[in-house]
């Protein structure tokens, strides 16, 4: 998947983060998609315990269904979160707070 080295490299900040300096404390699954939708990878982006992993969880705060190539260009800054949702290529749903906190962070990594 081409996400999986933005995957790692957000696994990476997670492990050097200092858990007390948290402002995201919330667990969120992205489901990434193909070109035409079709799921490749689920993965569960665990900020309370600051974990990274494949797979799905009924805890979720929020869901994040997303193009691999859509997330991969969030990741390098060629695109932001925001912009991915406007033009309705992401379907998220969940807790409103825990989402609006976690694209907080997006917005700080985006292209100016």
């Amino acid at each position: 998947m081409k996400s999986d080295e933005i995957i790692e490299k957000i696994r990476n900040r997670l492990k050097d983060a200092d858990p007390d300096k948290r402002t995201v404390m919330s667990t969120f699954q992205f489901n990434f998609t193909d070109a035409d939708g079709k799921l490749i990878k689920s993965m569960v982006f665990d900020f309370k315990a600051l974990d990274i992993y494949e797979g799905q969880t009924a805890n979720a705060d929020g869901r994040i269904t997303i193009a691999d190539e859509d997330f991969y260009l969030i990741g390098t800054k060629q695109t932001s979160f925001d912009q991915v949702v406007a033009e309705q290529k992401a379907q998220i749903d969940g807790d409103s707070d825990a989402i609006n906190s976690m694209m907080a962070k997006f917005r700080l990594n985006s292209p100016n």
